[in-house]
């Protein structure tokens, strides 16, 4: 596009598709890393509106790169254990595995961020 698009071009533009729905579930686990908590984000919206059970591990490199943290921590409000920050530079790496250990069955587990 970048190369063969020129000005007064006509393009098709059609409306977004999710290949990332928010499924039914009695209860959520969300996993971000850095950028990949802009598409859970509305997410964790819409369950906290649902009144549903939900966690959320949030790695970053530093809290400073963090993006929407103070939101994130807003929707985790007073809970303990709702919203886990892991930031690199304070922390280490942050452990999937443990996070999600204990999770019941039947929960829906969203998981998003750059691949490394």
């Amino acid at each position: 596009m970048h190369e063969g698009l020129r000005e007064g071009d006509e393009v098709t533009v059609r409306g977004p598709r999710n290949r990332f729905p928010l499924v039914d579930a009695p209860s959520y686990v969300f996993v971000a890393g850095g950028i990949g908590i802009t598409p859970i984000l509305p997410m964790l919206r819409a369950v906290q509106a649902s009144g549903k059970p939900w966690r959320l591990l949030y790695g970053g490199r530093s809290r400073a790169s963090m993006p929407f943290l103070e939101e994130v921590g807003r929707l985790g409000g007073a809970r303990p254990g709702r919203v886990t920050v892991v930031a690199r530079d304070e922390d280490g790496l942050p452990d999937p595995a443990a996070f999600l250990s204990g999770t019941s069955e039947g929960t829906a587990v969203y998981v998003c961020g750059p691949e490394p």
